[in-house]
Protein backbone atom coordinates (compact mmCIF):
# COMPACT_ATOMS: atom_id res chain seq x y z
CA UNK A 1 0.00 0.00 0.00
CA UNK A 2 2.83 2.42 0.88
CA UNK A 3 4.42 1.90 -2.55
CA UNK A 4 1.08 2.53 -4.24
CA UNK A 5 0.53 5.77 -2.30
CA UNK A 6 4.04 6.92 -3.16
CA UNK A 7 3.43 6.22 -6.85
CA UNK A 8 0.24 8.31 -6.76
CA UNK A 9 2.12 11.17 -5.08
CA UNK A 10 4.86 11.04 -7.71
CA UNK A 11 2.28 11.06 -10.47
CA UNK A 12 0.64 14.21 -9.08
CA UNK A 13 3.96 16.06 -9.32
CA UNK A 14 4.60 14.63 -12.78
CA UNK A 15 1.32 16.08 -14.05
CA UNK A 16 2.73 19.56 -13.54
CA UNK A 17 5.95 18.95 -15.50
CA UNK A 18 6.74 19.18 -19.20
CA UNK A 19 7.39 15.56 -20.14
CA UNK A 20 6.74 15.52 -23.87
CA UNK A 21 9.58 17.93 -24.72
CA UNK A 22 13.19 17.15 -23.82
CA UNK A 23 15.54 20.02 -22.94
CA UNK A 24 17.50 21.41 -25.87
CA UNK A 25 20.77 21.61 -23.96
CA UNK A 26 22.45 21.27 -20.59
CA UNK A 27 24.05 24.47 -19.35
CA UNK A 28 26.74 24.61 -16.63
CA UNK A 29 26.04 27.44 -14.18
CA UNK A 30 29.39 28.92 -13.11
CA UNK A 31 30.02 30.30 -9.65
CA UNK A 32 31.25 33.52 -11.27
CA UNK A 33 27.77 34.21 -12.67
CA UNK A 34 26.15 33.73 -9.26
CA UNK A 35 28.75 36.05 -7.75
CA UNK A 36 28.02 38.86 -10.20
CA UNK A 37 30.97 38.27 -12.59
CA UNK A 38 33.56 39.77 -10.19
CA UNK A 39 36.41 38.96 -12.59
CA UNK A 40 34.92 41.18 -15.30
CA UNK A 41 32.38 41.31 -18.10
CA UNK A 42 34.54 41.57 -21.22
CA UNK A 43 34.20 38.90 -23.94
CA UNK A 44 37.39 37.31 -22.58
CA UNK A 45 36.00 37.19 -19.04
CA UNK A 46 32.76 35.63 -20.24
CA UNK A 47 34.37 32.93 -22.34
CA UNK A 48 33.56 29.33 -21.53
CA UNK A 49 37.11 28.57 -20.46
CA UNK A 50 37.38 31.60 -18.19
CA UNK A 51 34.01 31.12 -16.46
CA UNK A 52 34.53 27.40 -15.92
CA UNK A 53 37.89 28.10 -14.30
CA UNK A 54 35.97 29.27 -11.27
CA UNK A 55 33.95 26.08 -10.99
CA UNK A 56 30.40 24.98 -11.71
CA UNK A 57 27.67 25.46 -9.10
CA UNK A 58 25.17 23.26 -10.92
CA UNK A 59 23.53 22.40 -14.22
CA UNK A 60 20.50 23.98 -15.88
CA UNK A 61 18.34 22.05 -18.33
CA UNK A 62 17.43 24.59 -21.01
CA UNK A 63 14.11 24.40 -22.86
CA UNK A 64 13.80 26.47 -26.01
CA UNK A 65 13.39 26.37 -29.78
CA UNK A 66 17.12 26.17 -30.45
CA UNK A 67 20.52 25.52 -28.92
CA UNK A 68 22.03 28.76 -27.61
CA UNK A 69 25.67 29.74 -27.81
CA UNK A 70 27.62 29.91 -24.55
CA UNK A 71 28.83 33.45 -25.25
CA UNK A 72 25.36 34.78 -26.08
CA UNK A 73 23.89 33.32 -22.89
CA UNK A 74 26.46 34.74 -20.49
CA UNK A 75 26.73 38.07 -22.29
CA UNK A 76 22.97 38.35 -21.84
CA UNK A 77 23.16 37.38 -18.16
CA UNK A 78 26.08 39.77 -17.55
CA UNK A 79 24.11 42.60 -19.13
CA UNK A 80 21.22 41.83 -16.78
CA UNK A 81 23.62 41.85 -13.82
CA UNK A 82 24.98 45.25 -14.88
CA UNK A 83 21.53 46.84 -15.05
CA UNK A 84 19.75 48.11 -11.93
CA UNK A 85 17.52 45.37 -10.51
CA UNK A 86 14.08 46.99 -10.53
CA UNK A 87 11.80 44.47 -12.25
CA UNK A 88 9.08 42.70 -10.31
CA UNK A 89 9.52 38.95 -9.89
CA UNK A 90 7.05 36.14 -9.21
CA UNK A 91 7.48 32.86 -7.34
CA UNK A 92 4.84 30.26 -8.17
CA UNK A 93 4.41 27.62 -5.44
CA UNK A 94 2.22 24.66 -6.42
CA UNK A 95 0.93 22.40 -3.61
CA UNK A 96 0.52 19.11 -5.44
CA UNK A 97 -2.48 16.85 -5.05
CA UNK A 98 -5.38 19.10 -4.07
CA UNK A 99 -4.78 20.80 -0.73
CA UNK A 100 -7.84 20.84 1.57
CA UNK A 101 -8.26 24.58 2.09
CA UNK A 102 -11.25 23.99 4.41
CA UNK A 103 -8.91 22.62 7.06
CA UNK A 104 -6.40 25.45 6.58
CA UNK A 105 -8.77 28.43 6.54
CA UNK A 106 -11.97 27.37 8.28
CA UNK A 107 -15.37 29.05 8.76
CA UNK A 108 -15.81 31.37 11.71
CA UNK A 109 -19.43 32.55 11.47
CA UNK A 110 -21.71 30.44 13.69
CA UNK A 111 -23.97 28.81 11.08
CA UNK A 112 -21.05 28.18 8.74
CA UNK A 113 -18.93 26.71 11.50
CA UNK A 114 -21.73 24.42 12.72
CA UNK A 115 -22.26 23.13 9.17
CA UNK A 116 -18.52 22.55 8.82
CA UNK A 117 -18.38 20.56 12.09
CA UNK A 118 -21.42 18.49 11.12
CA UNK A 119 -19.82 17.64 7.77
CA UNK A 120 -16.47 16.78 9.36
CA UNK A 121 -17.15 15.09 12.67
CA UNK A 122 -13.74 13.38 12.72
CA UNK A 123 -11.34 15.89 11.11
CA UNK A 124 -12.81 19.32 11.91
CA UNK A 125 -10.87 21.99 13.82
CA UNK A 126 -12.00 23.41 17.15
CA UNK A 127 -12.12 27.12 17.85
CA UNK A 128 -9.31 28.30 20.13
CA UNK A 129 -6.30 26.44 21.46
CA UNK A 130 -5.52 22.90 20.41
CA UNK A 131 -6.06 20.08 22.90
CA UNK A 132 -4.80 16.50 23.06
CA UNK A 133 -7.98 15.46 21.25
CA UNK A 134 -8.52 18.20 18.70
CA UNK A 135 -6.55 20.73 16.66
CA UNK A 136 -7.77 24.30 17.21
CA UNK A 137 -7.92 27.51 15.20
CA UNK A 138 -7.46 31.28 15.58
CA UNK A 139 -9.40 34.18 14.08
CA UNK A 140 -7.93 35.92 11.06
CA UNK A 141 -6.90 39.50 11.82
CA UNK A 142 -9.40 42.34 11.65
CA UNK A 143 -12.95 41.93 10.40
CA UNK A 144 -11.88 38.98 8.24
CA UNK A 145 -11.93 36.99 11.48
CA UNK A 146 -15.71 37.30 11.53
CA UNK A 147 -15.73 35.09 8.45
CA UNK A 148 -12.67 32.81 8.61
CA UNK A 149 -10.08 31.37 10.99
CA UNK A 150 -6.57 29.95 10.55
CA UNK A 151 -6.04 26.35 11.63
CA UNK A 152 -3.43 26.20 14.39
CA UNK A 153 -0.82 24.28 12.35
CA UNK A 154 -0.28 27.45 10.28
CA UNK A 155 -0.28 29.85 13.25
CA UNK A 156 2.87 30.90 15.14
CA UNK A 157 3.32 29.92 18.76
CA UNK A 158 2.86 33.49 20.11
CA UNK A 159 -0.28 33.77 17.97
CA UNK A 160 -1.85 30.86 19.83
CA UNK A 161 -1.01 28.25 17.19
CA UNK A 162 1.19 25.20 17.16
CA UNK A 163 3.40 25.43 14.09
CA UNK A 164 6.35 25.54 16.51
CA UNK A 165 7.81 28.84 15.34
CA UNK A 166 8.12 31.97 17.46
CA UNK A 167 8.38 34.33 14.49
CA UNK A 168 6.67 32.95 11.40
CA UNK A 169 3.12 31.85 10.65
CA UNK A 170 0.21 32.82 8.44
CA UNK A 171 -1.00 34.98 11.32
CA UNK A 172 2.18 37.10 11.32
CA UNK A 173 2.00 37.49 7.53
CA UNK A 174 -1.72 38.31 7.53
CA UNK A 175 -1.43 40.91 10.30
CA UNK A 176 -4.63 42.89 10.80
CA UNK A 177 -5.70 41.86 7.32
CA UNK A 178 -7.03 45.24 6.28
CA UNK A 179 -4.80 45.79 3.25
CA UNK A 180 -2.39 47.92 5.27
CA UNK A 181 1.39 47.78 5.53
CA UNK A 182 1.26 45.02 8.16
CA UNK A 183 -0.76 42.71 5.90
CA UNK A 184 1.42 40.84 3.39
CA UNK A 185 -0.70 37.71 2.93
CA UNK A 186 -3.81 37.70 0.73
CA UNK A 187 -6.23 34.83 1.37
CA UNK A 188 -8.55 33.67 -1.43
CA UNK A 189 -10.64 30.84 0.04
CA UNK A 190 -12.64 29.30 -2.84
CA UNK A 191 -10.87 29.65 -6.20
CA UNK A 192 -11.12 27.29 -9.15
CA UNK A 193 -11.62 27.10 -12.89
CA UNK A 194 -15.12 28.10 -13.98
CA UNK A 195 -15.21 24.84 -15.95
CA UNK A 196 -13.41 22.80 -13.28
CA UNK A 197 -13.07 19.04 -13.24
CA UNK A 198 -12.11 16.81 -10.30
CA UNK A 199 -9.34 15.10 -12.26
CA UNK A 200 -5.76 15.86 -11.21
CA UNK A 201 -4.68 15.70 -14.84
CA UNK A 202 -7.38 17.89 -16.36
CA UNK A 203 -7.63 20.53 -13.66
CA UNK A 204 -3.87 20.94 -13.21
CA UNK A 205 -3.59 21.53 -16.96
CA UNK A 206 -6.19 24.29 -16.70
CA UNK A 207 -4.24 25.99 -13.92
CA UNK A 208 -0.90 25.72 -15.71
CA UNK A 209 -1.96 26.75 -19.20
CA UNK A 210 -4.32 29.45 -17.91
CA UNK A 211 -7.41 27.90 -19.55
CA UNK A 212 -7.51 30.26 -22.55
CA UNK A 213 -11.18 29.94 -23.43
CA UNK A 214 -11.12 26.16 -23.50
CA UNK A 215 -8.51 26.13 -26.30
CA UNK A 216 -5.96 23.35 -26.37
CA UNK A 217 -2.54 24.99 -25.89
CA UNK A 218 0.89 23.65 -24.99
CA UNK A 219 2.30 26.88 -23.55
CA UNK A 220 1.90 27.94 -19.93
CA UNK A 221 0.27 31.19 -18.85
CA UNK A 222 3.58 32.58 -17.60
CA UNK A 223 5.36 31.08 -20.59
CA UNK A 224 3.21 33.27 -22.84
CA UNK A 225 4.12 36.30 -20.74
CA UNK A 226 7.81 35.42 -21.19
CA UNK A 227 7.28 35.03 -24.94
CA UNK A 228 5.95 38.60 -25.01
CA UNK A 229 8.45 40.19 -22.61
CA UNK A 230 11.46 37.94 -22.27
CA UNK A 231 14.98 37.56 -23.59
CA UNK A 232 15.92 35.52 -26.66
CA UNK A 233 19.20 34.42 -25.07
CA UNK A 234 18.81 34.23 -21.27
CA UNK A 235 17.26 30.92 -20.11
CA UNK A 236 17.66 31.99 -16.47
CA UNK A 237 14.79 34.46 -16.93
CA UNK A 238 12.39 31.73 -15.77
CA UNK A 239 13.56 28.83 -13.61
CA UNK A 240 11.82 25.73 -12.34
CA UNK A 241 13.57 24.48 -9.22
CA UNK A 242 13.00 20.91 -10.22
CA UNK A 243 14.37 18.12 -12.39
CA UNK A 244 12.07 19.16 -15.25
CA UNK A 245 10.26 22.27 -16.43
CA UNK A 246 6.95 23.40 -14.94
CA UNK A 247 4.14 23.53 -17.49
CA UNK A 248 3.33 27.04 -16.28
CA UNK A 249 6.51 28.49 -17.84
CA UNK A 250 6.56 26.44 -21.03
CA UNK A 251 7.15 28.89 -23.87
CA UNK A 252 6.79 28.91 -27.65
CA UNK A 253 9.87 30.95 -28.55
CA UNK A 254 11.94 32.06 -25.54
CA UNK A 255 14.45 29.97 -23.54
CA UNK A 256 13.67 28.92 -19.96
CA UNK A 257 15.26 26.31 -17.70
CA UNK A 258 15.04 23.86 -14.81
CA UNK A 259 17.67 23.72 -12.05
CA UNK A 260 17.28 21.00 -9.40
CA UNK A 261 19.98 22.34 -7.06
CA UNK A 262 23.15 24.41 -6.74
CA UNK A 263 26.18 23.37 -4.73
CA UNK A 264 27.90 25.49 -2.09
CA UNK A 265 31.05 27.54 -2.63
CA UNK A 266 34.49 26.54 -1.43
CA UNK A 267 35.65 23.54 0.61
CA UNK A 268 33.94 22.39 3.78
CA UNK A 269 34.75 19.73 6.34
CA UNK A 270 32.30 17.28 7.84
CA UNK A 271 32.31 18.17 11.54
CA UNK A 272 31.02 14.79 12.71
CA UNK A 273 33.63 12.91 10.70
CA UNK A 274 36.55 15.15 11.65
CA UNK A 275 35.93 16.02 15.28
CA UNK A 276 38.53 16.82 17.91
CA UNK A 277 39.41 14.20 20.55
CA UNK A 278 37.02 15.98 22.92
CA UNK A 279 34.18 15.47 20.47
CA UNK A 280 33.87 19.10 19.33
CA UNK A 281 33.41 19.75 15.62
CA UNK A 282 36.49 20.80 13.69
CA UNK A 283 37.04 24.55 13.32
CA UNK A 284 39.73 24.19 10.68
CA UNK A 285 39.53 26.72 7.82
CA UNK A 286 39.76 24.18 5.01
CA UNK A 287 39.96 26.92 2.38
CA UNK A 288 43.08 28.36 4.01
CA UNK A 289 44.68 24.90 4.05
CA UNK A 290 43.83 24.28 0.40
CA UNK A 291 45.08 27.74 -0.55
CA UNK A 292 48.44 26.94 1.07
CA UNK A 293 48.58 23.52 -0.60
CA UNK A 294 47.90 25.07 -4.01
CA UNK A 295 50.99 27.25 -3.54
CA UNK A 296 53.44 24.40 -2.81
CA UNK A 297 55.94 24.05 -5.70
CA UNK A 298 55.76 20.92 -7.82
CA UNK A 299 58.93 19.17 -8.93
CA UNK A 300 59.80 18.21 -12.49
CA UNK A 301 57.84 15.30 -13.87
CA UNK A 302 54.89 15.75 -11.50
CA UNK A 303 52.45 17.01 -14.13
CA UNK A 304 49.36 15.46 -12.60
CA UNK A 305 50.19 16.68 -9.10
CA UNK A 306 50.65 20.17 -10.50
CA UNK A 307 47.32 20.00 -12.25
CA UNK A 308 45.59 18.86 -9.05
CA UNK A 309 47.10 21.67 -7.00
CA UNK A 310 46.13 24.14 -9.69
CA UNK A 311 42.54 22.88 -9.44
CA UNK A 312 42.62 23.48 -5.68
CA UNK A 313 43.76 27.02 -6.37
CA UNK A 314 40.96 27.71 -8.82
CA UNK A 315 38.33 26.44 -6.37
CA UNK A 316 39.70 28.56 -3.53
CA UNK A 317 39.94 31.57 -5.87
CA UNK A 318 36.25 31.14 -6.61
CA UNK A 319 35.54 31.02 -2.88
CA UNK A 320 37.64 34.16 -2.26
CA UNK A 321 35.91 36.07 -5.07
CA UNK A 322 32.51 35.14 -3.73
CA UNK A 323 33.44 36.38 -0.26
CA UNK A 324 34.66 39.66 -1.73
CA UNK A 325 31.18 40.39 -3.02
CA UNK A 326 27.95 40.88 -1.07
CA UNK A 327 27.61 38.44 1.80
CA UNK A 328 25.37 35.47 1.11
CA UNK A 329 22.56 35.46 3.67
CA UNK A 330 21.57 31.87 4.34
CA UNK A 331 18.30 32.68 6.09
CA UNK A 332 18.54 31.04 9.49
CA UNK A 333 14.78 31.07 10.03
CA UNK A 334 13.98 28.25 7.61
CA UNK A 335 12.58 25.18 9.39
CA UNK A 336 14.81 22.82 7.33
CA UNK A 337 12.36 19.98 7.88
CA UNK A 338 11.97 19.08 4.21
CA UNK A 339 12.54 20.02 0.62
CA UNK A 340 10.45 23.20 0.64
CA UNK A 341 12.96 25.19 2.68
CA UNK A 342 15.80 24.09 0.41
CA UNK A 343 13.91 25.15 -2.70
CA UNK A 344 12.80 28.50 -1.29
CA UNK A 345 16.34 29.26 -0.16
CA UNK A 346 17.60 28.48 -3.66
CA UNK A 347 14.86 30.72 -5.12
CA UNK A 348 16.04 33.57 -2.87
CA UNK A 349 19.64 32.98 -3.99
CA UNK A 350 18.76 33.01 -7.69
CA UNK A 351 16.60 36.12 -7.41
CA UNK A 352 19.24 38.02 -5.44
CA UNK A 353 22.04 37.04 -7.84
CA UNK A 354 20.59 39.49 -10.41
CA UNK A 355 20.76 37.04 -13.32
CA UNK A 356 17.66 38.41 -15.00
CA UNK A 357 15.42 35.83 -13.29
CA UNK A 358 11.81 37.04 -13.27
CA UNK A 359 9.88 33.82 -12.60
CA UNK A 360 10.68 30.90 -10.27
CA UNK A 361 8.43 27.84 -9.96
CA UNK A 362 8.41 25.29 -7.15
CA UNK A 363 6.31 22.12 -6.99
CA UNK A 364 6.00 20.67 -3.50
CA UNK A 365 3.98 18.47 -1.22
CA UNK A 366 1.60 15.55 -1.27
CA UNK A 367 -1.86 16.86 -0.47
CA UNK A 368 -4.06 14.13 -1.94
CA UNK A 369 -5.44 13.24 1.50
CA UNK A 370 -8.12 10.62 0.91
CA UNK A 371 -7.33 9.00 4.27
CA UNK A 372 -5.57 9.90 7.49
CA UNK A 373 -5.72 13.55 6.46
CA UNK A 374 -4.77 15.29 9.70
CA UNK A 375 -1.46 13.46 10.14
CA UNK A 376 -0.55 13.89 6.47
CA UNK A 377 -1.66 17.49 6.00
CA UNK A 378 -0.73 19.12 9.28
CA UNK A 379 3.00 18.43 9.20
CA UNK A 380 3.12 19.93 5.71
CA UNK A 381 1.09 22.95 6.83
CA UNK A 382 3.50 23.61 9.68
CA UNK A 383 6.45 23.55 7.30
CA UNK A 384 4.60 25.66 4.73
CA UNK A 385 3.70 28.44 7.17
CA UNK A 386 7.17 28.58 8.70
CA UNK A 387 9.06 28.32 5.40
CA UNK A 388 7.03 31.07 3.72
CA UNK A 389 7.67 33.42 6.63
CA UNK A 390 11.38 32.60 6.55
CA UNK A 391 11.47 33.09 2.77
CA UNK A 392 10.02 36.57 3.10
CA UNK A 393 12.56 37.39 5.83
CA UNK A 394 15.38 35.99 3.67
CA UNK A 395 14.35 38.16 0.72
CA UNK A 396 14.19 41.18 3.05
CA UNK A 397 17.72 40.52 4.31
CA UNK A 398 18.91 40.41 0.70
CA UNK A 399 17.22 43.74 -0.04
CA UNK A 400 14.89 42.42 -2.76
CA UNK A 401 11.67 41.53 -0.91
CA UNK A 402 9.71 44.49 -2.30
CA UNK A 403 10.29 43.13 -5.84
CA UNK A 404 9.18 39.55 -5.15
CA UNK A 405 5.65 38.21 -4.72
CA UNK A 406 4.68 34.58 -4.18
CA UNK A 407 1.51 32.91 -5.47
CA UNK A 408 0.44 29.70 -3.69
CA UNK A 409 -2.20 27.31 -5.09
CA UNK A 410 -3.29 23.72 -5.61
CA UNK A 411 -5.10 22.20 -8.58
CA UNK A 412 -8.40 21.99 -6.64
CA UNK A 413 -9.76 21.74 -3.11
CA UNK A 414 -11.65 18.96 -1.33
CA UNK A 415 -15.33 18.21 -0.78
CA UNK A 416 -17.04 19.82 2.21
CA UNK A 417 -17.85 16.52 3.92
CA UNK A 418 -15.21 14.05 5.06
CA UNK A 419 -15.24 10.52 3.67
CA UNK A 420 -15.28 7.35 5.75
CA UNK A 421 -11.49 7.15 6.00
CA UNK A 422 -10.74 10.29 8.04
CA UNK A 423 -9.94 12.09 4.83
CA UNK A 424 -11.59 14.07 2.05
CA UNK A 425 -12.14 13.49 -1.64
CA UNK A 426 -11.51 15.77 -4.62
CA UNK A 427 -13.64 18.90 -4.53
CA UNK A 428 -14.02 22.34 -6.04
CA UNK A 429 -12.96 25.73 -4.77
CA UNK A 430 -9.43 25.45 -3.43
CA UNK A 431 -7.43 27.85 -1.26
CA UNK A 432 -5.21 30.31 -3.09
CA UNK A 433 -2.87 32.82 -1.42
CA UNK A 434 -0.47 35.59 -2.42
CA UNK A 435 2.42 36.78 -0.25
CA UNK A 436 4.74 39.78 -0.32
CA UNK A 437 5.11 43.31 1.05
CA UNK A 438 3.61 44.64 -2.19
CA UNK A 439 0.66 42.25 -1.96
CA UNK A 440 -2.53 43.87 -0.72
CA UNK A 441 -3.10 41.50 2.17
CA UNK A 442 -6.39 40.50 3.69
CA UNK A 443 -9.44 38.61 2.46
CA UNK A 444 -8.80 39.14 -1.25
CA UNK A 445 -11.63 37.00 -2.64
CA UNK A 446 -15.16 36.09 -1.69
CA UNK A 447 -16.09 33.33 0.75
CA UNK A 448 -19.20 31.45 -0.48
CA UNK A 449 -20.21 29.84 2.81
CA UNK A 450 -20.41 26.11 3.48
CA UNK A 451 -23.92 25.50 4.76
CA UNK A 452 -25.69 22.71 2.89
CA UNK A 453 -27.89 25.18 1.02
CA UNK A 454 -24.78 27.06 -0.13
CA UNK A 455 -23.02 24.02 -1.61
CA UNK A 456 -23.08 22.65 -5.14
CA UNK A 457 -23.31 18.84 -5.15
CA UNK A 458 -21.29 18.62 -1.94
CA UNK A 459 -18.67 21.12 -3.12
CA UNK A 460 -18.01 24.70 -2.20
CA UNK A 461 -19.44 27.09 -4.73
CA UNK A 462 -16.75 28.85 -6.77
CA UNK A 463 -17.22 32.63 -6.66
CA UNK A 464 -13.70 33.30 -7.96
CA UNK A 465 -12.34 32.08 -11.29
CA UNK A 466 -8.58 31.57 -10.95
CA UNK A 467 -8.16 33.53 -14.18
CA UNK A 468 -9.36 36.62 -12.30
CA UNK A 469 -6.37 36.17 -9.98
CA UNK A 470 -4.07 35.66 -12.97
CA UNK A 471 -5.48 38.85 -14.47
CA UNK A 472 -4.44 40.77 -11.34
CA UNK A 473 -0.95 39.24 -11.47
CA UNK A 474 -0.50 40.13 -15.15
CA UNK A 475 -1.97 43.64 -14.92
CA UNK A 476 -0.92 44.83 -11.49
CA UNK A 477 2.37 43.01 -10.87
CA UNK A 478 3.89 42.10 -14.23
CA UNK A 479 2.49 45.13 -16.07
CA UNK A 480 1.08 43.58 -19.24
CA UNK A 481 -2.18 43.18 -21.14
CA UNK A 482 -3.96 40.26 -19.49
CA UNK A 483 -6.01 39.39 -22.57
CA UNK A 484 -2.92 39.21 -24.77
CA UNK A 485 -1.29 36.84 -22.28
CA UNK A 486 -4.20 34.74 -21.07
CA UNK A 487 -6.37 34.72 -24.19
CA UNK A 488 -10.00 33.65 -24.26
CA UNK A 489 -11.64 37.07 -24.18
CA UNK A 490 -12.60 39.25 -21.23
CA UNK A 491 -11.97 37.98 -17.71
CA UNK A 492 -13.92 39.23 -14.72
CA UNK A 493 -11.92 41.44 -12.37
CA UNK A 494 -11.09 39.90 -8.99
CA UNK A 495 -13.71 40.77 -6.36
CA UNK A 496 -12.26 41.12 -2.87
CA UNK A 497 -14.06 39.63 0.09
CA UNK A 498 -13.18 42.54 2.36
CA UNK A 499 -14.82 45.17 0.11
CA UNK A 500 -11.59 47.12 -0.40
CA UNK A 501 -11.69 49.12 -3.61
CA UNK A 502 -8.96 50.09 -6.05
CA UNK A 503 -6.19 47.67 -6.99
CA UNK A 504 -7.33 44.13 -6.36
CA UNK A 505 -4.28 42.14 -5.28
CA UNK A 506 -1.19 44.40 -5.26
CA UNK A 507 -0.46 47.79 -3.77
Amino acid sequence: MADRIRCIECEEIELARVLDQPPTQSLPVPYAALDGFPAGRTPRDLSRRRLLQFGVAGMASVYGPKVLGWDSIWESVAAEADAPATNNCLVLLYLAGGNDGLNVVIPSETNDYNAYVAARTVIHRDQGASTVDRVGSQRLGGTAGDVLRFANPVVSTPGGGDNGDASFGFDTLFGQGAGGADASLAVMPAVDASNYTLSHFDNSDLWFNGNPGGLAVSTGWLGRWIDRNGSDTNPLQAVSIDTALSKSIRTASKPVCAIPSLSALGFTMNGSGYASPSGAASSVDVNAQMRALAGVPVGAGNTFLGRSRSTYGVAVESYDISKAGPAYVAGAGYPNTGTLSTRLRLAAHLLSANLGTRIVTIHWGSFDTHSGQLAAQDNQLKELSRALGAFKADLTARGIENRVSTLIFSEFGRRVAENGSAGTDHGAGGLMMAMGSQVRGGLAAEWPGCETSEQTSGNLKVPTDFRSVYRSVIEEWLGDDYQAVLGGGAIKQLVRGDALTGRTLFR
